[in-house]
Order: C-alpha cells, then sequence, then structure tokens
C-alpha cells in the first residue's frame, strides 16, 4: 500500500515514470475520467445495496436461529459454515446457470407468463449484487447471531410483561443490543464487495465495470501503475470516510462503541 501511494503521486510517460517529483496529476486524471468516477459511483452503489439487502434477508435469519431448535440450529448454522468454505468461482458459475436464459429462473417467469422472452439477466448490476448478496449473508448472520445469543431472554419477557409488543421489543430492545454484530457485519460485507473483482468480471459486463476492474486494467494490461494506484487510492480513502461516518452515525444514535 505505501508503494501504490507512492507511485499514485509520480508521473507516468507512457513507458517509464519521469523523474519530476511528486504531482497530484493522477489524481487529477481519476476525477477528470468518466469511466473511473462512473466505476468508482458504480461501486459504491453495488456495495451499498448489498450491505442493504445483506442485512435485511440475514437478520431475520439470525433471530429466528435464536428461537429455533438446537437441532435446526445446528443444521442453518453447518450450512453457512459450509457457504463460507465454498469457491467463489464455483457460486459465480452456479449463478451463471441460474440466471441464464435456461435457467430455472426465466423458466419460471416463462412459466407464470410474467414475460413472453426470456430477461437478461446475467452480466448486470442485478447479477452481481444477487451474487454478492449470496457470498455476504455468512459475514452478518454469524455476528448477529453472536450478539443476539448474548442478550439475556430475560429482557424480552420483562418487556412483553409491561405491555410492550412484540414489534416494539424487538424496535427499542434487541436491535440497540445486536447493533455492535451488525456494524461488525455490515463492515465486513461492505468491505468484501467494495474489493469485489471475479464476481463482476464473471457476471458483469463492461458498462458495469467496477472500480477494481478499472484499476487492474490500467495496472496489468496498460501497465500504468501510477494511474492505477490512484484509483485504488481513492477509492480506499473514500471507503475509510464513509466507514467513519457510518460508525460515528452509530455512536450518536445508538449509543454504542464500535
Amino acid at each position: 500500500m505505501a508503494s501504490m501511494v507512492a507511485q499514485s503521486f509520480s508521473w507516468w510517460t507512457g513507458d517509464t515514470d519521469a523523474d519530476g517529483g511528486l504531482t497530484l496529476y493522477q489524481y487529477l486524471k481519476t476525477f477528470d475520467s468518466t469511466r473511473a468516477m462512473g466505476a468508482i459511483a458504480r461501486t459504491f452503489r453495488i456495495s451499498l445495496l448489498t450491505v442493504l439487502f445483506c442485512l435485511l434477508i440475514s437478520y431475520p435469519i439470525a433471530l429466528w436461529l435464536i428461537a429455533a431448535g438446537r437441532k435446526t440450529r445446528t443444521l442453518v448454522l453447518m450450512i453457512t459454515f459450509v457457504s463460507l468454505a465454498a469457491s467463489l468461482i464455483v457460486r459465480n458459475y452456479g449463478w451463471l446457470i441460474v440466471l441464464s436464459n435456461t435457467g430455472p429462473v426465466n423458466a419460471t417467469l416463462l412459466a407464470l407468463g410474467i414475460v413472453d422472452f426470456p430477461a437478461q439477466l446475467t452480466y448486470s448490476e442485478g447479477a452481481i449484487i444477487v451474487a454478492l448478496v449470496h457470498y455476504g449473508m455468512p459475514f452478518i448472520i454469524l455476528p448477529v447471531y453472536g450478539s443476539l445469543l448474548r442478550i439475556p431472554p430475560a429482557l424480552w419477557e420483562a418487556s412483553i410483561s409491561l405491555g410492550a409488543g412484540n414489534i416494539r421489543t424487538l424496535w427499542q430492545i434487541i436491535i440497540p443490543l445486536s447493533v455492535p454484530g451488525v456494524f461488525g457485519g455490515t463492515m465486513l460485507v461492505f468491505a468484501v464487495s467494495m474489493s469485489a473483482f471475479v464476481t463482476p468480471l464473471m457476471l458483469g459486463s463492461p458498462s458495469t465495470a467496477m472500480a477494481s476492474q478499472v484499476a487492474a486494467e490500467q495496472m496489468l494490461v496498460q501497465l500504468n501503475f501510477a494511474w492505477g494506484s490512484a484509483i485504488i487510492i481513492t477509492l480506499t480513502v473514500a471507503t475509510l470516510f464513509l466507514v467513519w461516518i457510518y460508525a460515528l452515525l452509530i455512536r450518536r444514535v445508538y449509543r454504542v462503541n464500535v
């Protein structure tokens, strides 16, 4: 990373780095590039949507695990751990089959009469988000489940006995107490999504390229390490700033030290 920071402040003439001292040229070039800024904005959009969908799906699963029987809970946790161990490339190939024109999703849509022709589901932002949500769910289920385990069941029972319903108890007691797990899980998913390279490469298209793909193209194809480094450093700084804002909001709203 230190080497990339140094290279991002250097000139690049096409063959070698010119001996011109430090410069902001690569960063100005990044902000002036429609493709680079479009890829960075797309990366943030896809990552935030992935975190949102992961949280909406994973939190209820973690909450259900608390009340589930021992055998059911063990089975679901085993499936979650197996999902973490599965090859990312194999998963992506699986989604290519599921979302293809002849896959089960299109077959269902055609059978229900929702579409007249197979929908183009692969090589799109939607396909990338679906695959990233599938990959990121365990990263939220496990920390949230751990946080929920540490909440004494007596708190729920006391809230109900004092007149609060299940929804109010969940919103005002359970969710605030599970915020550390939510914060840790969402940050993991956000980091994984922001740095995703294989998934958008396999399930996306040139028009849906994320920042990691644009930077890799500059470094590995154009051999422009200076500009590629500037793109990565820009993305990293923007990510850290967003994480800082998120942590600040969590501390202010929930009074939790994260």
